[in-house]
Order: structure tokens, then C-alpha cells, then sequence
């Protein structure tokens, strides 16, 4: 398995997270992200709150840190682009800092070359968001003095306590966010969160709505999308291997190089559904049948009495938002 993908896979350990029900631990994620968004905007106490519930989680599921982290690499760019435009463009509070920004030609050359320093040398680079950070800070850095030079053009970015403090909200929420998903996924085997959601939709099998193919759906998709992201970097290596370079050529040639990529990707992905379809008539599946299942969901007393403590947050969240 791809150890750079997190999201769909299963980390094997023996912990308390792993032994509870899944049907538990998906209402329990439902529940927390209800949770997070009735936090109050810039309510830091009761944000850390959940920030301590979630590292608590992380630690019973024994699962390393590293997991976890690996789990925000995809959104980390995206993290830092919206602490970035919060602090700027948020101007409303206590103003904190004026950074004068002076525009000439050297500077424009100086930050266009470190720029283009940047885009050249951005495959090669670890943590990409930190030198995406520090290449913006030093950029802003860099504008506050006059370079030699006639000054084009001058302005001043204002940073205010609600910019920052939004800003470090937003990005917090958003990694709490993912990072107690990502517990779901880790913790809880493909076959079982299949069983769970389909006896938790169960009931809608009353008005003829044929839950266990839903769920059996989301069970495939989740399994195969780290399976998929495998399959891509292994044609991605094969074709750099080739002469193929994606960070190089035209607009035409990239996207050429794209519709190369896609094209083997739908291949394999129809031939692994074909796969799958077989295997699963060799088996005896027919869709919408009833079917009996080997392993049988039980909650057990720590399961229900966690999921009465997450009720307690959400009922308690509501009473704050209401009379406070």
C-alpha cells in the first residue's frame, strides 16, 4: 500500500479505538463534526477543548503520530493559503502591524527570480508549504525597504488581531477536522464500516431504499482510493522513467502528458472493477439480497457510554450557543 496515501486505509493494532463498534465510532464522527462547527467563531477555549479530545483519541488508537500528519500533507498548502489571506484581507480589530511595502523595478527582478527559484526547485523541496510560507514572508520582507531604484508605486498591509485570530481558528478547525476523520478510516476495517453503515441505514429499507448496495458503495470507494493513488504513482514512475517530466513543457504538452495518465488509469481502474464483480458473483453476492455475515456487531458498554459523552458535548455546545 501506498504509505504517502492515509485516507481509506486500516491500521492493525490492538487499542481501545479499534475494539469499539463501528457503528459507534461513524455516529461518534458525525457527532464531533457537528461539534466543531457549533463552536463559536474564535472561541479558543472551547476549540482547545476538542483539540484535546482529538489527541486523546489519536493517542488510545495507538496509531503513530505520523499517520496522522501524513493525513495533512494533501491540505497543508491549502491551510497555509487561508491563514495567509485571513490575516491580510480580515481588517477589522485591533490594528497590530503595518508592514510598508515599496515596489521597484530591482524589486520586481529580485521577487520574480526567487519566485522562479521556487517553481524550479519545488519537487525537490521537503515540507513545500514551509518554503511556500517562508518564499511569501520573505517576499513582504524584502518589500518593506527601497531597494536602489525609483519606488513605482508604495502601500502599507495592515495586520489586525481579528485577521490573525480568524485565521488561527480556521486553520485549527479545519485540522481537528481531518485528523478525527482520519481516526475512522485507520481504526475501522473496510468489511466492518460496510456492516456498520448498513445496519445503521437499515431502516430505510422500510420505504424500499436498498441501503446495503449504498453501503456496500462507499465501503469499494473508500478501499480503492488508495489503491488508485498506488496504481497512478506507479504509472507516473514508469513514465518518468521514460523521458516524461510533468513539471516541464507547454500548456499543450502537460496536458498530452495528463491524457496519458488518465487514459491507463481508466484502463485499470475498469479491469480491477471487472475483477471485483467476479469475485464477488464467486461468492454468492447478489445485489440487494439478504445476507448473513459472519462477524456480528456488538456494542459493548465502554461503546455506548462514550457515545453518551458525545451526546453530552453536542447537547452542551447547543445550551452555550443558545444562552451564552
Amino acid at each position: 500500500m501506498n504509505s504517502k496515501m492515509v485516507f481509506g486505509q486500516y491500521y492493525h493494532t490492538n487499542s481501545l479505538i479499534h475494539k469499539m463498534d463501528p457503528r459507534i465510532k461513524i455516529i461518534i464522527t458525525i457527532l464531533f463534526i457537528v461539534a466543531i462547527f457549533l463552536v463559536p467563531i474564535n472561541n479558543f477555549y472551547l476549540l482547545g477543548g476538542l483539540l484535546f479530545i482529538t489527541l486523546l483519541m489519536i493517542l488510545l488508537s495507538k496509531v503513530p503520530i505520523l499517520k496522522y500528519l501524513k493525513s495533512l500533507k494533501q491540505i497543508i498548502f491549502l491551510l497555509v493559503f487561508t491563514f495567509i489571506f485571513q490575516i491580510i484581507f480580515r481588517q477589522t480589530g485591533t490594528l497590530l502591524y503595518t508592514i510598508p511595502q515599496n515596489i521597484s523595478i530591482l524589486n520586481i527582478i529580485i521577487g520574480s527570480v526567487i519566485i522562479l527559484l521556487f517553481l524550479i526547485f519545488n519537487r525537490y523541496l521537503p515540507f513545500k508549504a514551509l518554503w511556500f510560507l517562508l518564499v511569501v514572508c520573505g517576499i513582504i520582507y524584502m518589500l518593506q525597504y527601497p531597494i536602489y531604484g525609483k519606488t513605482l508605486t508604495a502601500y502599507n498591509i495592515y495586520i489586525y488581531s481579528d485577521g490573525l485570530l480568524n485565521g488561527t481558528f480556521i486553520v485549527v478547525r479545519v485540522l481537528i477536522l481531518i485528523m478525527f476523520t482520519t481516526i475512522l478510516t485507520l481504526t475501522t476495517k473496510p468489511t466492518s464500516l460496510n456492516n456498520a453503515l448498513e445496519s445503521l441505514l437499515s431502516p430505510l429499507e422500510k420505504i424500499k431504499i436498498r441501503t446495503s448496495i449504498f453501503a456496500m458503495m462507499v465501503s469499494i470507494a473508500l478501499r480503492f482510493i488508495p489503491t488508485l493513488f498506488l496504481e497512478a504513482d506507479k504509472i507516473l514512475k514508469a513514465q518518468a522513467s521514460r523521458g516524461v517530466d510533468f513539471n516541464e513543457g507547454l500548456l499543450k504538452d502537460k496536458i498530452g502528458q495528463v491524457i496519458s495518465l488518465l487514459i491507463p488509469m481508466f484502463i485499470i481502474s475498469f479491469k480491477r472493477a471487472d475483477d471485483l464483480a467476479v469475485a464477488m458473483e464467486a461468492r454468492g453476492y447478489v445485489p440487494g439480497e439478504k445476507r448473513t455475515k459472519l462477524a456480528q456487531l456488538k456494542c459493548h458498554f465502554g461503546d455506548i457510554l462514550c457515545l453518551i459523552l458525545f451526546n453530552l458535548l453536542i447537547v452542551g455546545l447547543i445550551l452555550w450557543r443558545i444562552y451564552l
